[in-house]
């Protein structure tokens, strides 16, 4: 009988201990949104409920061991550093792998500064240069230095913004200059918010075009439309056009026979450096920016980036041309419309584009390609560079030209495969690429 009573007496004392150590007591809970804390001997649970600059914080997580002595504050602290953040910006400088973007008005990072920067070195290759608009994913706080530092985990071009308003002002109307114009011109889009579009000529040209009205969504970044438009004004110094959309169709526009479309030269010095660049053109120039004059002379800077003597900043020498070449397409590709984009990625890369100067590569010739049935591609060599001698000083240690020729076709086409290779990027590098369509038959 005492036996029974034993045991009976060492369960019950189980169960209290078992319910001390493992029943959790709620506590009450905070002011912060709503967090609720569990606590028992051996583990606490917490359903995070907290409001935070980003928005409200929702997750139940249990803790065991040390961080049973931890405050919630600090638990908390923790628990911030893991969630990620999302952004939109505009990039306003680059320094090598260091990025600089002013955040998106409204957004809890532009109330905690106008600056933040961020490594790029090991997040994906993306297209991007200044005024460019990204997408930016980052963990853990901001930084409180000047510009404000984020640890970026991922990014993208954030260029289709259709759920929100264009927030800020493009150019101001009341200097601006009035244009009688009542169409664009034919123009590719660039960006997209709910009551505008950003576009920029078809043909480059240094200003970029704001468009208020709201876009169809039958349309899209990278498509090549004709609008017609009122209230045209622009602000020549700082590039910018504003107009307001009546209409919008797509764009009938197609290149010219052997003209060079958008070569563009790019400069990498290994120092910042002084820099001459002759080109000596079989035909003529028809637009050039900054503007040709007896060639072009301008500061590089290791990052690409090339300063004029007014001060000016450019991404790049631009150039077109019409010219004498004649073509070769003895040896290329024939390729699927559809598959353009990734032969283009592939090719650019084995001659010796980074991805920056693939992307604008892709970006400007892919519109013109993706929907024909074929497209047959030749880079072309020696029948290009001696038609457009390109001559810099200081001497180069390494030059690599990518010029394009390429028609359409509506049947596949035999041609015997061109081999692809560039020389390795070494010391100063100048870059160039560019290309023309060219009408069936009028190839070598």
């Amino acid at each position: 009988m005492k036996t029974k009573r034993v045991w009976v007496f060492i369960i019950i004392f189980a169960v209290i201990a078992v319910a001390v150590l493992a029943v959790p007591i709620p506590k009450a809970a905070l002011d912060d949104g709503g967090t609720r804390e569990y606590a028992a001997m051996t583990y606490r649970i917490v359903k995070w409920k907290k409001f935070y600059a980003g928005g409200t914080y929702e997750k139940t997580k249990v803790y065991f061991g040390k961080d049973l002595k931890k405050t919630l504050d600090e638990l908390w602290t923790e628990e911030a550093a893991g969630i990620e953040h999302v952004f939109d910006a505009e990039i306003t400088e680059i320094n090598g792998s260091v990025v600089t973007v002013r955040p998106a008005a409204g957004t809890a990072e532009a109330a905690s500064s106008d600056k933040i920067q961020f490594v790029t070195g090991n997040l994906e290759r993306i297209g991007f240069n200044v005024g460019t608009v990204v997408r930016v994913t980052y963990k853990g706080g901001i930084k409180e230095t000047y510009p404000a530092q984020i640890n970026a985990i991922s990014w993208k071009n954030a260029d289709d913004l259709r759920d929100r308003d264009f927030d800020g002002e493009w150019l101001d109307k009341s200097t601006a200059e009035k244009i009688e114009k009542d169409s664009t011109g034919h123009v590719i889009i660039t960006r997209i918010y709910a009551d505008c579009f950003f576009a920029s000529p078809v043909i480059p040209s240094p200003y970029e075009l704001k468009l208020n009205g709201r876009l169809s969504d039958e349309y899209c970044v990278g498509d090549h439309v004709l609008c017609r438009v009122e209230n045209y004004c622009a602000d020549s110094e700082a590039e910018r056009h504003e107009a307001d959309v009546l209409s919008v169709e797509p764009s009938d526009w197609t290149p010219d026979p052997y003209v060079a479309y958008k070569p563009v030269v790019y400069l990498y010095p290994e120092t910042e450096t002084d820099v001459y660049v002759n080109l000596e053109l079989d035909g003529a120039l028809t637009c050039t920016y900054p503007k040709y004059k007896n060639g072009w002379r301008v500061k590089a800077s290791p990052n690409g980036v090339l300063t004029d003597e007014n001060g000016t900043e450019y991404n790049y020498l631009y150039w077109e041309g019409e010219t004498n070449a004649r073509f070769d397409f003895s040896k290329g590709f024939c390729v699927k419309g559809g598959d353009t984009a990734a032969f283009l990625e592939t090719a650019l890369e084995k001659l010796g584009l980074n991805r920056r100067e693939a992307n604008e590569f892709i970006v400007f010739w892919l519109p013109l390609m993706e929907q024909n049935p074929y497209n047959v591609i030749s880079f072309q060599a020696d029948c290009y560079t001696q038609a457009a001698k390109l001559e810099v000083e200081p001497a180069p240690d390494t030059v690599i030209r990518v010029f394009m020729a390429w028609q359409k076709s509506d049947a596949f086409v035999g041609i015997a495969e061109q081999a692809l290779t560039a020389p390795e990027r070494r010391g100063f590098t100048v870059v160039e690429w560019g290309g023309t369509e060219i009408s069936t038959g009028d190839e070598n």
